[in-house]
Formats: C-alpha cells, sequence, structure tokens
C-alpha cells in the first residue's frame, strides 16, 4: 500500500515541496489547516503529517507544538527547507496598485522589512501562502496580491511582481514529520520534550538540571503561555544524548518531581540544513 504524506496547504505550498522532497515516492495529501493534517495521521487517511515547526528568522511555530502536546502523535523524523518568498499577483497588476495583501502569519513576519516599504497596502493573515495565492487567482481582483513560492505562481498562473522579498537571505523552515507511532525514520540523534514546571521556586531550573543529569544535552528551549493560566508557560525543548526508548522514559520519571505535566514528543534523526549542514553545524554526513 502506497505511502500518504498530509502536510498543510495545496500544491505550491513550501509544505508541499518539503513532504515531495522527504518522500518522492508516496501520494500527497493537503489540508486546509495544521489540525486537519495532524487528525488526518491520527484517523489513518495518513501514514505521515508533515508540520512547520521553526522559522530562522520568525522563530516557533507555536501552533505545531500544541497540537503535539494534545494529540497522540510522535516525531519521527526532521527537514529543513530554504524558503523564498514572492509577491505574486494578476498578470498585468503592479505594485503600485495593491490594496491587499494576504499570506500566512509566518510569511509575514518573514517579510517584515519588505511589507513596511507599502503602508497603504492592508496585510491580512491567511491559512496557508498557496492558498492565498489561488484565492488571489480566483478572485480575479488586481489590486489583490499573496506571498508565497515560485511553485504556487506557477500553479495557478500569477507573476512574480516582487522576487525574494524575505528580510533574511538564508530563511529556513525546519519541518516535523509525525506518526502515530514511537518508529523514527532513522537513528534517533534528537529528542523533543514539552513539559509545565510545578509553580515553586526553581521549578525550572531543577527540571533542566534533572535533565542533564540524565544525560541529555539541551540544544533549544522555547516557552508559550498557557490561556488558561495567564502568565505560566509550557515549555518544548530538544535534546541530545542517549536517544533509545527507555533512557529516554528514565528521564522523563526522572524529571516528574519538578514538573506537572511531561511528555516525550519523540526521537528521531537529526535533518540537514540546506547546503548539507546538520542543524547543530555539525558535518555533512553526521546527522
Amino acid at each position: 500500500m502506497r505511502e500518504v504524506i498530509a502536510y498543510p496547504g495545496v500544491e505550491g505550498s513550501f509544505s508541499c515541496a518539503a513532504a515531495q522532497a522527504m518522500f518522492p515516492e508516496s501520494e500527497r495529501l493537503g489540508f486546509e489547516t495544521f489540525e486537519e493534517t495532524a487528525r488526518a495521521v491520527v484517523d489513518g487517511r495518513a501514514s505521515y503529517g508533515l508540520l512547520p515547526v521553526e522559522n530562522s528568522y520568525a522563530g516557533a511555530v507555536l501552533a505545531t507544538y500544541g497540537l503535539l502536546e494534545r494529540l497522540p502523535l510522535y516525531i519521527v523524523g526532521e527537514t529543513f527547507r530554504a524558503v523564498r518568498h514572492q509577491l505574486l499577483g494578476l498578470p498585468g497588476a503592479t505594485v503600485e496598485g495593491l490594496r491587499e495583501i494576504s499570506s500566512h502569519p509566518q510569511a509575514i513576519a518573514q517579510c517584515s522589512e519588505f511589507l513596511a516599504t507599502l503602508p497603504r497596502v492592508r496585510i491580512l493573515p491567511s491559512a496557508n501562502t498557496a492558498l492565498s495565492a489561488r484565492d488571489v487567482a480566483e478572485q480575479g481582483d488586481s489590486s489583490r496580491a499573496a506571498i508565497a513560492s515560485l511553485e504556487a505562481a506557477k500553479a495557478f498562473g500569477l507573476t512574480v511582481l516582487r522576487g525574494d522579498i524575505q528580510t533574511a537571505a538564508n530563511n529556513t523552515t525546519r519541518f516535523l514529520i509525525v506518526s502515530p507511532y514511537f518508529l523514527p525514520l532513522g537513528t534517533p540523534g534528537k529528542a523533543t520534550v514539552v513539559f509545565k514546571v510545578n509553580n515553586e521556586v526553581g521549578a525550572l531550573a531543577k527540571a533542566l538540571t534533572s535533565f542533564a543529569e540524565s544525560g541529555l544535552n539541551m540544544t533549544r528551549i522555547e516557552s508559550r503561555p498557557l490561556p488558561e493560566t495567564p502568565f505560566y508557560y509550557f515549555f518544548s525543548a530538544d535534546f541530545e544524548g542517549a536517544m533509545d526508548r527507555e533512557h529516554l522514559q528514565r528521564a522523563m520519571v526522572a524529571v516528574r518531581p519538578f514538573t506537572s505535566e511531561v511528555k516525550l514528543l519523540g526521537a528521531y534523526p537529526k535533518g540537514s540544513l540546506p547546503g548539507g549542514r546538520c542543524d547543530d553545524a555539525g558535518a555533512a554526513g553526521t546527522c
């Protein structure tokens, strides 16, 4: 049976391109939202899901961590993709004639310097870059444009009004591959954990010390607010070290006295950055 890979967006989106590069022989299935993508994997409509989780310029995609926190999914792999944003409009449209530009909030953030040069243009968030491009093509209004990829321009018959408008020249997005099963797509080199610390002095420091004493080297930590509890936070962290599941589970047990909730999201092989570098700037081939 052929594998099905779920991703957010439609043909021409960066997620679709990342899914194609990671699983070139698999069938791809696009969804409008991150949650629909994740639930397609939970429900068995897809073998794997691919979700953006972090951008080198705009930071973490916190919605992805929220889904992984509450859904029965594991991270089994990661991949990185260079992201070059284009301003797309109808043939004959001009930048001077634009009144509205739409795209995903992450893409908008990644193009903030360019967009600041268009103070009279409304900037509207959308569910996906390629969906924004499709809407521009379908509505036929030359005063509307979208921020999306060259692939989206080709897919929907749009023109590049301005090319490579991302603020950072090396703009890169990290994608996670998720599965209902704890089965890494290769030898694990990383693990991701989400946790809430107890409401007591030094709880975060004690939790991080516990991870270190369990032999896990933290390489990234991110916090996000808990909507139901103002000014309290949920943490997600990446680790390196001994990545066998038994060792990781022992580390989860060791940290429990300092946390109110902890969840191992998965152990997985390290992806390579565009250009062949590992995500920790190590030598190519060591990922």
